[in-house]
Protein backbone atom coordinates (compact mmCIF):
# COMPACT_ATOMS: atom_id res chain seq x y z
CA UNK A 1 0.00 0.00 0.00
CA UNK A 2 1.67 3.08 -1.05
CA UNK A 3 2.10 6.26 1.38
CA UNK A 4 1.25 9.68 0.70
CA UNK A 5 2.54 12.47 1.89
CA UNK A 6 -0.14 14.44 2.92
CA UNK A 7 -1.08 13.39 6.72
CA UNK A 8 -4.83 12.33 5.93
CA UNK A 9 -4.07 9.66 3.48
CA UNK A 10 -1.07 9.05 5.33
CA UNK A 11 -3.36 8.17 8.84
CA UNK A 12 -5.69 6.57 7.11
CA UNK A 13 -3.12 4.22 5.58
CA UNK A 14 -1.81 3.38 8.92
CA UNK A 15 -5.23 2.79 10.59
CA UNK A 16 -5.76 0.59 7.52
CA UNK A 17 -2.22 -1.28 8.21
CA UNK A 18 -3.24 -1.12 12.03
CA UNK A 19 -6.21 -3.01 11.82
CA UNK A 20 -5.10 -5.97 9.57
CA UNK A 21 -1.89 -6.21 11.78
CA UNK A 22 -4.21 -7.07 14.65
CA UNK A 23 -6.13 -9.17 12.37
CA UNK A 24 -9.46 -7.21 13.58
CA UNK A 25 -12.55 -7.64 11.53
CA UNK A 26 -13.92 -4.48 10.61
CA UNK A 27 -16.72 -3.80 8.22
CA UNK A 28 -17.13 -0.65 8.63
CA UNK A 29 -14.66 1.64 9.60
CA UNK A 30 -16.35 3.87 12.39
CA UNK A 31 -14.55 7.17 12.98
CA UNK A 32 -15.96 9.09 16.29
CA UNK A 33 -16.03 12.97 16.61
CA UNK A 34 -17.46 13.91 20.32
CA UNK A 35 -19.75 17.27 20.92
CA UNK A 36 -19.79 18.96 24.09
CA UNK A 37 -23.62 20.10 24.98
CA UNK A 38 -22.39 21.67 27.78
CA UNK A 39 -21.64 25.20 26.02
CA UNK A 40 -21.61 26.97 23.09
CA UNK A 41 -19.56 25.25 20.08
CA UNK A 42 -17.15 26.64 18.46
CA UNK A 43 -14.50 26.69 16.08
CA UNK A 44 -12.31 23.98 18.21
CA UNK A 45 -15.69 21.69 18.43
CA UNK A 46 -16.34 21.88 14.48
CA UNK A 47 -12.36 21.25 14.43
CA UNK A 48 -12.36 17.98 15.70
CA UNK A 49 -15.28 16.74 13.57
CA UNK A 50 -13.53 17.69 10.19
CA UNK A 51 -10.65 16.12 10.89
CA UNK A 52 -12.21 13.27 11.61
CA UNK A 53 -14.89 13.44 8.42
CA UNK A 54 -11.44 13.94 6.54
CA UNK A 55 -10.15 10.64 7.51
CA UNK A 56 -13.84 9.03 6.91
CA UNK A 57 -13.14 10.45 3.40
CA UNK A 58 -9.70 9.10 3.56
CA UNK A 59 -10.54 5.84 4.36
CA UNK A 60 -13.26 5.38 1.50
CA UNK A 61 -10.67 6.89 -0.82
CA UNK A 62 -8.91 3.79 -0.10
CA UNK A 63 -11.66 1.62 -0.73
CA UNK A 64 -13.10 1.00 2.82
CA UNK A 65 -16.70 1.25 4.01
CA UNK A 66 -16.55 4.42 6.72
CA UNK A 67 -18.98 6.07 8.70
CA UNK A 68 -18.37 9.26 10.74
CA UNK A 69 -20.16 9.32 14.24
CA UNK A 70 -21.09 12.76 16.08
CA UNK A 71 -21.46 11.62 19.98
CA UNK A 72 -22.75 14.31 21.97
CA UNK A 73 -21.82 14.17 25.88
CA UNK A 74 -25.53 15.57 26.57
CA UNK A 75 -25.81 12.95 29.66
CA UNK A 76 -23.10 14.86 31.04
CA UNK A 77 -23.80 17.79 34.16
CA UNK A 78 -23.35 21.36 34.01
CA UNK A 79 -20.21 22.49 35.54
CA UNK A 80 -19.68 25.85 34.65
CA UNK A 81 -21.98 28.72 33.51
CA UNK A 82 -20.57 29.49 30.24
CA UNK A 83 -20.74 33.50 29.25
CA UNK A 84 -23.99 34.45 27.48
CA UNK A 85 -26.16 32.04 29.81
CA UNK A 86 -28.21 33.92 32.69
CA UNK A 87 -26.32 33.65 36.21
CA UNK A 88 -29.51 32.10 37.49
CA UNK A 89 -28.85 28.96 36.14
CA UNK A 90 -26.05 28.66 39.07
CA UNK A 91 -29.26 26.72 39.92
CA UNK A 92 -28.77 23.69 37.74
CA UNK A 93 -25.30 23.11 38.18
CA UNK A 94 -24.83 19.58 38.39
CA UNK A 95 -27.80 18.66 36.93
CA UNK A 96 -27.60 16.77 33.22
CA UNK A 97 -27.71 19.33 30.75
CA UNK A 98 -30.89 17.50 28.81
CA UNK A 99 -32.43 17.72 31.86
CA UNK A 100 -32.02 21.42 32.16
CA UNK A 101 -34.15 23.80 30.68
CA UNK A 102 -33.46 25.65 27.80
CA UNK A 103 -32.26 29.51 28.17
CA UNK A 104 -33.42 30.46 25.17
CA UNK A 105 -36.27 28.60 24.81
CA UNK A 106 -36.44 26.96 21.68
CA UNK A 107 -35.26 23.25 22.41
CA UNK A 108 -36.41 20.54 25.04
CA UNK A 109 -33.59 21.11 26.81
CA UNK A 110 -30.58 22.78 27.49
CA UNK A 111 -28.63 20.16 26.24
CA UNK A 112 -30.31 19.91 23.06
CA UNK A 113 -30.04 23.48 22.48
CA UNK A 114 -26.39 23.50 22.67
CA UNK A 115 -26.13 20.25 20.15
CA UNK A 116 -28.35 21.66 17.96
CA UNK A 117 -25.94 24.70 17.36
CA UNK A 118 -23.30 22.09 16.26
CA UNK A 119 -25.14 19.94 13.68
CA UNK A 120 -26.38 22.87 12.13
CA UNK A 121 -22.14 24.11 11.49
CA UNK A 122 -21.73 20.52 10.64
CA UNK A 123 -24.39 20.48 7.95
CA UNK A 124 -23.44 23.67 7.02
CA UNK A 125 -19.97 22.59 6.66
CA UNK A 126 -20.57 19.65 4.21
CA UNK A 127 -20.02 16.73 7.34
CA UNK A 128 -22.20 14.01 6.59
CA UNK A 129 -22.63 12.35 10.49
CA UNK A 130 -24.34 9.59 12.34
CA UNK A 131 -25.61 11.47 15.79
CA UNK A 132 -25.81 9.97 18.68
CA UNK A 133 -27.17 11.59 21.58
CA UNK A 134 -25.44 10.28 24.60
CA UNK A 135 -28.85 10.82 26.76
CA UNK A 136 -30.63 8.42 24.64
CA UNK A 137 -27.53 6.33 23.98
CA UNK A 138 -27.79 5.71 27.94
CA UNK A 139 -31.79 5.53 28.00
CA UNK A 140 -32.12 2.61 24.84
CA UNK A 141 -29.46 0.18 26.61
CA UNK A 142 -26.61 0.89 23.91
CA UNK A 143 -23.98 1.04 26.68
CA UNK A 144 -25.32 -1.36 29.17
CA UNK A 145 -23.39 -4.79 28.49
CA UNK A 146 -20.65 -1.73 28.79
CA UNK A 147 -21.10 -0.18 32.14
CA UNK A 148 -22.17 -3.85 33.40
CA UNK A 149 -18.95 -5.29 32.30
CA UNK A 150 -17.41 -1.68 34.23
CA UNK A 151 -18.77 -2.18 37.25
CA UNK A 152 -18.51 -5.50 37.85
CA UNK A 153 -14.53 -5.24 37.13
CA UNK A 154 -14.11 -1.84 39.46
CA UNK A 155 -11.68 -2.86 41.24
CA UNK A 156 -9.40 -2.76 37.91
CA UNK A 157 -11.03 0.31 36.37
CA UNK A 158 -9.98 1.97 40.04
CA UNK A 159 -6.36 0.30 40.06
CA UNK A 160 -6.07 2.10 36.15
CA UNK A 161 -7.31 5.53 36.93
CA UNK A 162 -5.12 5.94 39.83
CA UNK A 163 -1.83 4.54 38.26
CA UNK A 164 -2.84 6.67 35.00
CA UNK A 165 -3.76 10.20 36.54
CA UNK A 166 -4.52 9.47 40.48
CA UNK A 167 -7.75 10.28 41.85
CA UNK A 168 -9.30 12.40 45.65
CA UNK A 169 -11.79 9.69 45.61
CA UNK A 170 -11.41 7.13 48.60
CA UNK A 171 -10.50 3.37 47.58
CA UNK A 172 -13.04 1.16 46.57
CA UNK A 173 -14.94 3.89 44.80
CA UNK A 174 -17.77 3.22 41.65
CA UNK A 175 -16.75 5.27 38.49
CA UNK A 176 -20.49 5.76 37.75
CA UNK A 177 -22.85 8.72 38.35
CA UNK A 178 -26.96 8.13 39.33
CA UNK A 179 -28.89 11.11 39.00
CA UNK A 180 -30.57 11.72 42.24
CA UNK A 181 -34.27 11.51 42.03
CA UNK A 182 -34.78 13.82 44.73
CA UNK A 183 -32.60 17.34 43.78
CA UNK A 184 -31.67 15.87 40.08
CA UNK A 185 -28.16 16.17 40.39
CA UNK A 186 -25.54 13.97 39.08
CA UNK A 187 -22.22 14.77 40.76
CA UNK A 188 -23.37 14.50 44.13
CA UNK A 189 -24.42 11.13 44.19
CA UNK A 190 -21.82 8.13 45.20
CA UNK A 191 -22.80 4.48 44.51
CA UNK A 192 -22.76 2.30 47.84
CA UNK A 193 -23.94 -1.12 45.76
CA UNK A 194 -24.22 -2.31 42.66
CA UNK A 195 -27.02 -5.01 41.69
CA UNK A 196 -26.25 -6.29 39.06
CA UNK A 197 -29.39 -8.98 38.68
CA UNK A 198 -31.24 -5.95 38.73
CA UNK A 199 -29.05 -3.74 36.43
CA UNK A 200 -29.57 -0.96 39.36
CA UNK A 201 -27.23 0.58 41.85
CA UNK A 202 -28.06 2.07 45.66
CA UNK A 203 -26.92 5.35 46.16
CA UNK A 204 -26.80 8.26 48.18
CA UNK A 205 -26.28 11.84 46.97
CA UNK A 206 -24.08 13.45 50.14
CA UNK A 207 -21.11 14.45 48.21
CA UNK A 208 -20.37 18.15 47.33
CA UNK A 209 -20.17 19.60 43.83
CA UNK A 210 -19.00 23.54 43.00
CA UNK A 211 -20.06 24.67 46.42
CA UNK A 212 -23.04 22.62 46.43
CA UNK A 213 -23.75 19.81 49.16
CA UNK A 214 -25.76 16.63 48.22
CA UNK A 215 -29.28 16.66 49.38
CA UNK A 216 -28.99 13.75 51.62
CA UNK A 217 -31.74 11.22 49.33
CA UNK A 218 -30.82 7.31 49.10
CA UNK A 219 -31.87 5.89 46.68
CA UNK A 220 -31.69 3.02 43.48
CA UNK A 221 -30.78 3.59 39.95
CA UNK A 222 -31.05 1.74 36.46
CA UNK A 223 -28.03 1.56 34.43
CA UNK A 224 -30.07 -0.09 31.94
CA UNK A 225 -32.57 3.05 31.01
CA UNK A 226 -30.08 6.30 31.64
CA UNK A 227 -30.45 6.87 35.55
CA UNK A 228 -27.19 8.06 35.32
CA UNK A 229 -23.56 7.81 33.15
CA UNK A 230 -20.69 6.47 33.84
CA UNK A 231 -17.74 8.35 34.61
CA UNK A 232 -15.07 10.28 31.80
CA UNK A 233 -12.81 7.42 33.36
CA UNK A 234 -14.54 4.79 31.45
CA UNK A 235 -17.47 6.23 28.93
CA UNK A 236 -14.80 6.83 26.11
CA UNK A 237 -13.92 2.90 26.30
CA UNK A 238 -17.54 1.68 26.42
CA UNK A 239 -18.84 3.49 23.97
CA UNK A 240 -15.65 2.91 21.42
CA UNK A 241 -16.41 -0.84 22.30
CA UNK A 242 -20.17 -0.41 22.10
CA UNK A 243 -20.25 1.58 18.28
CA UNK A 244 -17.12 -0.18 17.23
CA UNK A 245 -14.87 3.02 16.77
CA UNK A 246 -11.36 2.59 14.79
CA UNK A 247 -10.67 6.36 14.88
CA UNK A 248 -11.25 9.02 16.98
CA UNK A 249 -8.65 12.46 16.99
CA UNK A 250 -8.47 13.62 20.40
CA UNK A 251 -7.48 17.42 21.84
CA UNK A 252 -4.43 18.17 24.08
CA UNK A 253 -7.26 19.36 27.17
CA UNK A 254 -8.32 15.34 27.25
CA UNK A 255 -5.10 13.70 26.90
CA UNK A 256 -5.21 12.37 30.18
CA UNK A 257 -8.65 11.06 29.63
CA UNK A 258 -7.87 9.32 26.56
CA UNK A 259 -4.90 7.47 27.63
CA UNK A 260 -7.09 6.00 30.71
CA UNK A 261 -9.61 4.81 28.65
CA UNK A 262 -7.79 3.21 26.17
CA UNK A 263 -6.28 1.31 29.15
CA UNK A 264 -9.84 0.61 30.47
CA UNK A 265 -11.04 0.04 26.70
CA UNK A 266 -8.06 -2.69 26.43
CA UNK A 267 -7.79 -4.44 30.10
CA UNK A 268 -11.35 -4.10 31.11
CA UNK A 269 -13.49 -4.62 28.06
CA UNK A 270 -11.54 -6.22 25.92
CA UNK A 271 -11.45 -3.86 22.97
CA UNK A 272 -8.69 -2.82 20.60
CA UNK A 273 -8.93 1.23 21.72
CA UNK A 274 -8.74 3.68 18.48
CA UNK A 275 -6.73 4.69 16.65
CA UNK A 276 -5.43 8.53 17.25
CA UNK A 277 -4.27 11.65 16.83
CA UNK A 278 -3.34 14.74 19.18
CA UNK A 279 -4.44 18.12 18.15
CA UNK A 280 -3.42 21.20 19.87
CA UNK A 281 -6.37 24.07 20.74
CA UNK A 282 -7.40 27.25 19.30
CA UNK A 283 -6.47 30.42 20.53
CA UNK A 284 -7.82 34.13 20.41
CA UNK A 285 -6.30 36.75 19.10
CA UNK A 286 -4.86 37.52 22.35
CA UNK A 287 -3.00 34.20 22.75
CA UNK A 288 -5.75 32.88 25.72
CA UNK A 289 -7.28 29.10 24.72
CA UNK A 290 -10.85 29.53 23.48
CA UNK A 291 -12.98 28.66 26.33
CA UNK A 292 -17.20 28.78 26.50
CA UNK A 293 -17.17 29.62 30.40
CA UNK A 294 -14.54 32.86 29.19
CA UNK A 295 -16.64 33.85 26.43
CA UNK A 296 -14.19 34.56 24.16
CA UNK A 297 -15.83 31.70 21.96
CA UNK A 298 -15.65 32.18 17.91
CA UNK A 299 -18.71 29.91 17.09
CA UNK A 300 -19.50 28.52 13.56
CA UNK A 301 -22.57 30.55 13.17
CA UNK A 302 -20.37 33.49 13.95
CA UNK A 303 -17.44 32.77 11.23
CA UNK A 304 -20.22 31.70 8.37
CA UNK A 305 -21.14 35.11 8.22
CA UNK A 306 -18.53 36.48 6.96
CA UNK A 307 -16.79 33.59 4.80
CA UNK A 308 -17.22 30.45 2.89
CA UNK A 309 -17.32 27.06 4.42
CA UNK A 310 -14.00 26.20 2.83
CA UNK A 311 -12.10 28.77 4.63
CA UNK A 312 -12.90 26.30 7.80
CA UNK A 313 -11.92 23.21 6.69
CA UNK A 314 -9.00 24.81 4.77
CA UNK A 315 -7.53 25.54 8.05
CA UNK A 316 -8.29 23.04 10.16
CA UNK A 317 -6.61 20.39 7.22
CA UNK A 318 -3.35 22.40 6.86
CA UNK A 319 -2.10 20.48 9.78
CA UNK A 320 -3.40 19.04 13.33
CA UNK A 321 -0.45 19.89 15.49
CA UNK A 322 0.70 22.85 16.82
CA UNK A 323 -1.84 25.83 18.69
CA UNK A 324 -3.01 28.61 16.27
CA UNK A 325 -4.53 31.96 17.18
CA UNK A 326 -7.53 32.82 15.21
CA UNK A 327 -9.85 36.04 14.89
CA UNK A 328 -12.83 37.38 13.00
CA UNK A 329 -10.66 40.09 11.89
CA UNK A 330 -8.81 38.30 10.23
CA UNK A 331 -11.41 37.02 7.84
CA UNK A 332 -10.11 38.06 4.95
CA UNK A 333 -6.65 36.29 5.37
CA UNK A 334 -8.22 33.63 5.30
CA UNK A 335 -10.74 34.07 2.16
CA UNK A 336 -7.71 35.18 0.81
CA UNK A 337 -5.71 32.05 1.38
CA UNK A 338 -8.09 30.01 -0.36
CA UNK A 339 -7.86 31.98 -3.30
CA UNK A 340 -4.33 31.63 -3.49
CA UNK A 341 -4.70 27.59 -2.92
CA UNK A 342 -6.86 27.48 -5.67
CA UNK A 343 -5.29 29.68 -7.88
CA UNK A 344 -2.07 26.94 -6.92
CA UNK A 345 -4.30 23.83 -7.60
CA UNK A 346 -4.97 25.46 -11.28
CA UNK A 347 -1.30 25.68 -12.15
CA UNK A 348 -0.20 22.56 -9.98
CA UNK A 349 2.44 21.71 -12.35
CA UNK A 350 4.23 24.69 -11.85
CA UNK A 351 4.75 23.70 -8.39
CA UNK A 352 8.42 22.20 -8.94
CA UNK A 353 8.63 20.12 -5.09
CA UNK A 354 6.98 17.17 -5.60
CA UNK A 355 6.38 16.87 -2.05
CA UNK A 356 4.68 20.70 -1.98
CA UNK A 357 3.31 19.80 -4.99
CA UNK A 358 0.89 16.24 -3.56
CA UNK A 359 0.51 18.49 -0.22
CA UNK A 360 -1.48 21.09 -2.33
CA UNK A 361 -2.84 18.82 -4.37
CA UNK A 362 -4.77 16.78 -1.69
CA UNK A 363 -4.89 19.40 0.79
CA UNK A 364 -7.25 21.61 -1.70
CA UNK A 365 -8.80 18.06 -2.56
CA UNK A 366 -9.74 17.69 1.09
CA UNK A 367 -10.81 21.19 2.01
CA UNK A 368 -13.74 20.64 -0.85
CA UNK A 369 -14.37 16.75 0.52
CA UNK A 370 -13.38 15.12 -2.43
CA UNK A 371 -15.75 16.54 -4.84
CA UNK A 372 -15.00 18.98 -7.64
CA UNK A 373 -13.03 21.48 -7.01
CA UNK A 374 -13.51 24.99 -8.54
CA UNK A 375 -11.34 27.01 -10.73
CA UNK A 376 -9.97 30.24 -9.05
CA UNK A 377 -12.28 33.46 -9.04
CA UNK A 378 -11.97 36.07 -11.62
CA UNK A 379 -11.83 38.62 -8.57
CA UNK A 380 -10.38 38.85 -5.24
CA UNK A 381 -12.37 38.96 -2.06
CA UNK A 382 -9.63 41.72 -0.76
CA UNK A 383 -10.85 43.98 -4.37
CA UNK A 384 -14.67 43.49 -3.12
CA UNK A 385 -13.85 44.34 0.26
CA UNK A 386 -12.35 47.97 -1.41
CA UNK A 387 -15.29 48.42 -3.30
CA UNK A 388 -17.97 47.49 -0.28
CA UNK A 389 -16.05 49.55 2.05
CA UNK A 390 -16.99 52.69 0.01
CA UNK A 391 -20.45 51.87 -0.81
CA UNK A 392 -22.91 54.35 -0.03
CA UNK A 393 -25.64 52.89 1.87
CA UNK A 394 -28.52 50.79 0.24
CA UNK A 395 -30.29 47.68 -0.03
CA UNK A 396 -28.42 44.80 -0.34
CA UNK A 397 -29.58 43.74 -3.77
CA UNK A 398 -28.91 47.65 -4.25
CA UNK A 399 -25.25 47.12 -2.99
CA UNK A 400 -24.52 43.85 -4.78
CA UNK A 401 -25.46 45.57 -8.16
CA UNK A 402 -23.32 48.45 -7.75
CA UNK A 403 -20.57 46.21 -6.62
CA UNK A 404 -20.67 44.15 -9.92
CA UNK A 405 -20.72 47.49 -12.58
CA UNK A 406 -17.60 48.46 -9.97
CA UNK A 407 -15.75 45.36 -10.23
CA UNK A 408 -16.31 44.36 -13.52
CA UNK A 409 -15.11 47.53 -14.59
CA UNK A 410 -11.98 46.87 -12.76
CA UNK A 411 -11.32 43.22 -14.01
CA UNK A 412 -13.14 44.08 -17.14
CA UNK A 413 -15.74 40.95 -16.69
CA UNK A 414 -19.42 41.98 -17.59
CA UNK A 415 -21.72 43.28 -15.20
CA UNK A 416 -24.47 40.57 -15.88
CA UNK A 417 -21.56 37.54 -15.64
CA UNK A 418 -20.48 38.75 -11.86
CA UNK A 419 -24.37 39.11 -11.12
CA UNK A 420 -25.51 35.55 -11.82
CA UNK A 421 -22.01 34.24 -10.33
CA UNK A 422 -22.97 32.65 -7.03
CA UNK A 423 -19.36 33.10 -5.45
CA UNK A 424 -19.41 36.73 -6.23
CA UNK A 425 -22.77 37.27 -4.84
CA UNK A 426 -21.95 35.40 -1.70
CA UNK A 427 -18.71 37.63 -1.36
CA UNK A 428 -20.13 40.77 -1.62
CA UNK A 429 -22.61 39.64 1.38
CA UNK A 430 -19.32 38.49 3.46
CA UNK A 431 -17.75 41.95 2.46
CA UNK A 432 -21.00 43.81 3.39
CA UNK A 433 -21.26 41.90 6.68
CA UNK A 434 -17.59 42.31 7.88
CA UNK A 435 -17.76 46.07 7.08
CA UNK A 436 -20.84 46.19 9.02
CA UNK A 437 -19.44 44.22 11.92
CA UNK A 438 -15.92 43.99 12.42
CA UNK A 439 -14.00 46.57 10.63
CA UNK A 440 -15.04 49.86 12.05
CA UNK A 441 -13.10 47.87 15.15
CA UNK A 442 -9.97 47.71 13.33
CA UNK A 443 -9.03 50.66 12.17
CA UNK A 444 -5.73 51.32 12.58
CA UNK A 445 -3.71 54.59 12.65
CA UNK A 446 -2.61 55.50 8.92
CA UNK A 447 1.21 57.12 8.60
CA UNK A 448 0.64 59.81 6.07
CA UNK A 449 4.27 62.28 4.49
CA UNK A 450 3.65 65.87 4.70
CA UNK A 451 3.80 66.12 1.05
CA UNK A 452 1.61 63.90 0.15
CA UNK A 453 -1.09 65.00 3.03
CA UNK A 454 -1.21 68.28 1.29
CA UNK A 455 -1.30 66.79 -2.20
CA UNK A 456 -4.75 64.71 -1.25
CA UNK A 457 -6.22 68.23 0.61
CA UNK A 458 -6.02 70.32 -2.19
CA UNK A 459 -7.36 67.37 -4.26
CA UNK A 460 -9.97 67.23 -2.08
CA UNK A 461 -10.39 70.81 -2.08
CA UNK A 462 -10.83 71.55 -6.02
CA UNK A 463 -12.92 68.37 -6.29
CA UNK A 464 -16.23 69.73 -7.81
CA UNK A 465 -19.78 67.65 -8.86
CA UNK A 466 -19.40 68.75 -11.99
CA UNK A 467 -16.32 67.67 -12.95
CA UNK A 468 -15.95 64.50 -15.43
CA UNK A 469 -14.20 61.33 -14.45
CA UNK A 470 -11.56 62.47 -17.06
CA UNK A 471 -11.22 65.55 -15.01
CA UNK A 472 -10.69 64.05 -11.42
CA UNK A 473 -7.60 61.81 -13.16
CA UNK A 474 -5.91 64.89 -14.33
CA UNK A 475 -6.35 67.01 -11.80
CA UNK A 476 -4.99 64.16 -9.69
CA UNK A 477 -1.97 64.21 -12.07
CA UNK A 478 -1.55 67.58 -11.74
CA UNK A 479 -1.20 67.95 -8.09
CA UNK A 480 1.40 65.03 -8.03
CA UNK A 481 3.18 67.18 -10.78
CA UNK A 482 2.64 70.23 -8.53
CA UNK A 483 3.83 68.34 -5.01
CA UNK A 484 6.67 66.69 -6.72
CA UNK A 485 5.60 63.26 -5.99
CA UNK A 486 5.53 59.96 -6.97
CA UNK A 487 2.21 58.84 -8.83
CA UNK A 488 1.86 55.41 -6.99
CA UNK A 489 2.59 57.04 -3.46
CA UNK A 490 -0.33 59.57 -4.26
CA UNK A 491 -2.30 56.89 -5.45
CA UNK A 492 -1.49 54.59 -2.93
CA UNK A 493 -2.30 56.47 -0.09
CA UNK A 494 -5.27 57.73 -1.51
CA UNK A 495 -6.59 54.37 -1.85
CA UNK A 496 -5.44 53.42 1.98
CA UNK A 497 -7.39 56.81 3.01
CA UNK A 498 -10.87 55.46 0.86
CA UNK A 499 -11.19 51.81 1.37
CA UNK A 500 -8.53 50.78 3.68
CA UNK A 501 -6.04 48.65 0.68
CA UNK A 502 -3.42 50.53 -1.52
CA UNK A 503 -4.79 49.77 -4.78
CA UNK A 504 -8.30 50.15 -6.60
CA UNK A 505 -10.17 50.60 -9.62
CA UNK A 506 -9.23 53.62 -11.87
CA UNK A 507 -9.70 56.83 -9.87
CA UNK A 508 -10.98 59.17 -11.87
CA UNK A 509 -14.35 56.56 -12.96
CA UNK A 510 -14.54 55.56 -9.56
CA UNK A 511 -14.82 58.75 -7.71
CA UNK A 512 -17.55 60.20 -10.44
CA UNK A 513 -19.25 56.77 -9.64
CA UNK A 514 -19.18 57.01 -6.05
CA UNK A 515 -20.25 60.75 -5.86
CA UNK A 516 -17.59 63.23 -4.86
CA UNK A 517 -19.32 64.72 -1.88
CA UNK A 518 -19.49 60.95 -1.14
CA UNK A 519 -15.96 60.36 -1.44
CA UNK A 520 -14.78 63.67 0.04
CA UNK A 521 -17.11 62.49 3.65
CA UNK A 522 -14.71 59.35 3.52
CA UNK A 523 -11.28 60.94 2.83
CA UNK A 524 -12.12 63.50 5.34
CA UNK A 525 -13.39 60.93 8.17
CA UNK A 526 -10.41 58.62 7.44
CA UNK A 527 -7.93 61.67 7.73
CA UNK A 528 -9.10 61.37 11.39
CA UNK A 529 -6.68 58.51 12.03
CA UNK A 530 -3.70 59.83 9.96
CA UNK A 531 -0.74 60.70 11.52
CA UNK A 532 1.46 62.95 9.60
CA UNK A 533 5.34 62.44 9.11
Amino acid sequence: MQTSRFWIDELANRIIEDVERKNRKVQVYRVESGIGASGFPHIGSVGDSIRAYSVKLGLENLGKKSELIAYSDDRDGLRKIPHGIPEDFRKYLGMPVTDIPDPFRCHSSYGEHMSSMLIESLEKLGIEFTFISGTEAYRSGLLTEEISILLKENEKVDRIIREEVGTSKPRGWIHYWPVCENCGRIYTTRVIKVLPEERKVTYVCDQEFMGIKGCGYTGEARYDRGEGKLSWKGEFAARWRALGIIFEPHGKDIADSFRVNARISKEVLNYEPPYTIRYEMFLDSTGTKISKSKGNVITPQDWLKYAPPETIRLLMLKRYSGTRNISLESIPSYIDELEKALLNYSNIDRIKNPRDRENLRRLVEYTFLMREVPPPPKFSFNTIMNIVSILPKGSEDELINLAAELIGKYYDIPKDELLSNRDFREKVIFALNYVRDIKPSVTQEILLREDIFNAIKEFLDRLDEKMSAEEIQNLAFDLIKKHEIKTEDFFSSFYKLLSGEPRGPKLGPLIKRLGINRVKDIIENSMKNIKVV
